[in-house]
């Protein structure tokens, strides 16, 4: 067990070192791009350590060009300070390479859909997706009684999206 909480801890810094390194706030996904394209973590593990770095205040949240994005807290900047040394310097040294040489890809927007269809008399199918990088992270389609629930169904996963996608995901998982 202690093994894994060391590593989930190494995680967590390796976030923190990015957002740094990266000297600009990010959204959930730039971050996980960025990790998940350097270490074997999961989308899903990435978002779970990102929600204990927010309410363990080193990340705080803002809302910039009406996008949440991710910022370190002074306490996260002096965490990283005092433990930086736990993050293995092979892995610094990636990052670093990695920053260098993909800031416009970690840059690319992230897509999201929400549109709804006719069917039947009084019956709407909803599709919904998120995309990244130009591959689907989740499509959903649902059936919509009235034109208003579809269009409240379509608002609500354009302004909520990564809160939506990350419930979906813990109720899956």
């Amino acid at each position: 067990m202690l093994f894994n909480s060391e590593q989930q801890a190494e995680d967590k810094l390796i976030i923190l070192y990015a957002l740094k390194k990266i000297k600009t706030s990010l959204t959930r996904e730039q971050v996980a791009l960025i990790v998940i394209e350097n270490l074997q973590i999961s989308y899903f593990d990435i978002q779970l350590y990102i929600d204990d770095l927010i309410k363990d205040e080193f990340l705080s949240t803002l809302e910039y060009d009406g996008k949440s994005v991710l910022s370190l807290t002074p306490m996260g900047k002096e965490t990283l300070n005092v433990f930086h040394d736990k993050i293995p310097i092979y892995i610094t040294d990636m990052i670093d390479l990695y920053l260098r040489e993909n800031r416009e890809k970690i840059f690319k927007e992230v897509k999201v859909t929400a549109n709804y269809q006719k069917k039947g008399d009084s019956d709407f199918i909803v599709e919904l997706k998120l995309h990244e990088n130009n591959i689907v992270l989740m499509e959903i389609s649902l059936n919509a009684p009235t034109l208003k629930l579809a269009l409240d169904i379509c608002n609500r996963w354009k302004e909520n999206t990564q809160e939506l996608y990350t419930s979906v995901l813990k109720a899956l998982t």
